[in-house]
């Protein structure tokens, strides 16, 4: 695969994904922003859209960005992502478009909320079953 850099990248990106399913935020994450991008590495992009498009038409758009930049491309749809996938994405990615400022940040506080909400669910979870909490480092706690 030929080495392309990250400007060529965000162009690419931006340019493809505004005229197919025009979005108001794009975010790069993965191993493209944490510094361990291979050769032989994906492109990870998270979207979000007031356009819906089915995963069939994701997939072609998906498919027009891998062939521009001859890379495989993940691209995700954040209203369909998990708490869990949000809530890294939005910790760890870079934003490369943004229309709306304000709207992106309450996206982001309410992605790390939910995250941070499914966490208290988790953690009485394994407290009822294990007698354990994920903030207690592994001790048992006999506190049920």
């Amino acid at each position: 695969m030929r080495e392309i850099n990250m400007e060529e990248i965000k162009k690419v990106v931006v340019d493809i994904l505004k005229r197919e399913i025009s979005p108001w935020l794009i975010i790069l994450f993965g191993s493209l922003v944490k510094g361990n991008f291979r050769k032989d590495s994906d492109i990870d992009i998270a979207y979000l859209s007031d356009k819906e498009i089915s995963n069939v038409e994701r997939f072609w758009v998906s498919q027009e960005i891998a062939d521009s930049l001859n890379r495989d491309i993940d691209l995700i749809d954040l209203k369909k992502a998990s708490t869990v996938l949000k809530a890294q994405i939005v910790g760890t990615g870079e934003v490369i478009y943004c229309e709306d400022e304000k709207r992106k940040n309450l996206f982001f506080m309410r992605a790390l909320k939910e995250y941070a909400l499914l966490n208290e669910e988790r953690d009485v979870v394994l407290k009822s079953f294990f007698g354990m909490s994920i903030y207690s480092k592994g001790e048992k706690n006999d506190n049920r």
